[in-house]
């Protein structure tokens, strides 16, 4: 893609906010990419949020590799409430928060602020892999440049194959952070990031996307998926967030409203399958996931986002929850087990590797 590449003087300052919780086994790894940016004025700031793996000695050591490193040690609150003191410790223009367990490509920080000027864009956002077994996945493949306005980047937000609301794929100006008081929800235990997307969102006239994958997210380090993760009160959580996205869309951005409905219905749908694998015997836990879906599914049924063969099967869910269970799992054996036995792999979402 063509444009010029941004200089310290067109941009000025990246605050590269890192939060560091138990993860130094691949701390080093991250940061020896953060550290070998082509985009040189940046800052990084590793927050320690209470590590107890000597993850806070290891950020100690790597400061001395570089004078862009500070260090910063504070009591275990949780990824939100380490990012939020990242941001007020923040000495530059914009920040960006990479997590410690992943890795980025050289032009990751040059590509975000390119993208940003070729459009004179609010925002920027760059495409990724994700990482499962060792193997790369493009995500959002067929996806093209391009600039969004306010509305459409909303709804564009919460499709599962698009750009997302991860943190560490979007340059945030500092200057919008402050104006208008956002912080990270440290109510929230999932989808946090997203939250604070949404919330940022509103403030942009134009987001510019560069689908190029500069950012390697890791499910292999611990990570793994939520098909596969306990059904936690940390993960119930999220459909908080997707409750309080539909609230700061309604009565603005119909379509965003919309897709965040559709999406809390396809997080009760996905529990409610987590529930019977994990043997769980939580009859309130089950009673709300069954309520809660059948309360807003007709947002789900209504979305073209999501594929007719996941439709056909959910009326089942809010009556029938272990009919529901028995159903996509058959559904499941038939387009990931039975090809994966004949040598072609897929990945959770069905995206061929």
């Amino acid at each position: 893609m063509g444009g010029s590449h941004a200089t310290k003087e067109e941009y000025g300052v990246i605050t590269v906010v890192v939060s560091v919780y138990n993860t130094g086994q691949y701390l080093s790894k991250a940061l020896d990419a953060l550290l070998g940016q082509t985009y040189e004025d940046f800052e990084l700031l590793l927050v320690d949020d209470g590590s107890t793996d000597g993850s806070g000695e290891i950020c100690e050591r790597e400061a001395k590799r570089s004078t862009k490193i500070r260090v910063f040690h504070k009591p275990n609150g949780g990824l939100s409430s380490a990012r939020n003191y990242g941001i007020e410790h923040a000495a530059g223009e914009y920040i960006i928060f990479p997590d410690p367990d992943d890795w980025v490509e050289p032009d990751y920080l040059q590509g975000l602020l390119d993208i940003r000027g070729r459009h004179g864009a609010d925002l920027s956002v760059c495409g990724h892999y994700m990482t499962w077994d060792g193997r790369d996945i493009l995500w959002n493949a067929s996806a093209r440049e391009r600039v969004f306005h306010t509305g459409e980047a909303l709804e564009e937000l919460m499709k599962p194959l698009s750009f997302c609301g991860y943190a560490w794929n979007k340059l945030y100006r500092m200057d919008v952070i402050r104006e208008h008081g956002l912080r990270f929800d440290e109510e929230l235990g999932m989808a946090q990031d997203l939250h604070f997307a949404f919330r940022y969102f509103q403030y942009c006239e134009s987001i510019a996307y560069d689908p190029r994958p500069l950012y390697h997210y890791s499910r292999d380090n611990g990570g793994v998926t939520a098909y596969a993760t306990p059904l936690t009160a940390r993960k119930l959580s999220g459909l908080k967030t997707y409750e309080k996205i539909a609230a700061l869309a309604h009565g603005r951005y119909p379509g965003a409203e919309a897709a965040a409905y559709s999406t809390l219905c396809a997080a009760c749908l996905q529990y409610i399958n987590l529930y019977y694998r994990n043997g769980m015997d939580q009859p309130e836990t089950l009673a709300m996931l069954r309520r809660t879906f059948a309360q807003y599914q007709s947002y789900y049924y209504a979305s073209e986002a999501v594929p007719l063969r996941r439709k056909l099967p959910a009326p089942l869910a809010p009556r029938f929850p272990r009919a529901y269970y028995a159903v996509t799992g058959v559904n499941r054996f038939l387009r990931f087990t039975l090809p994966n036995k004949i040598g072609k792999h897929r990945d959770p979402y069905g995206m061929a590797r």
